[in-house]
């Protein structure tokens, strides 16, 4: 026999269907004790008590334009230009030459 999380997970379920009192319960409320139908009934107070909000239509719209204005704002960053790239190709090419160089220097001048 499924354990009691499982029927608040469907009894939960069928307050969300709209259901309410003992056709809310997903077997006849004496199938539980007193302790777990105390807990159904206050799965049914909060049901009652946090009803499902909408925001606002204009929230909504509000929060699309900001969503739609950030990616328009990412989309015009301009790409690093592929002359810059080279240049940093290039900088890098003449540090390593520069660096062979010193190498085979210093180690022609050890005895």
């Amino acid at each position: 026999m499924p354990d009691l999380a499982y029927w608040l997970e469907v009894h939960a379920t069928r307050l969300q269907q709209g259901f309410r009192g003992e056709a809310a319960y997903p077997l006849p409320p004496l199938a539980f004790s007193p302790q777990e139908r105390e807990l159904f009934q206050l799965a049914e107070r909060l049901a009652e008590a946090l009803r499902p909000v909408e925001p606002r239509p204009v929230w909504v719209a509000s929060l699309y334009e900001r969503l739609m204005g950030e990616a328009d704002r990412r989309r015009r960053i301009p790409a690093p230009s592929p002359m810059r790239s080279r240049w940093w190709l290039g900088v890098m090419v003449g540090t390593a030459t520069l660096g062979v160089w010193a190498y085979r220097r210093l180690r022609a001048a050890r005895p």
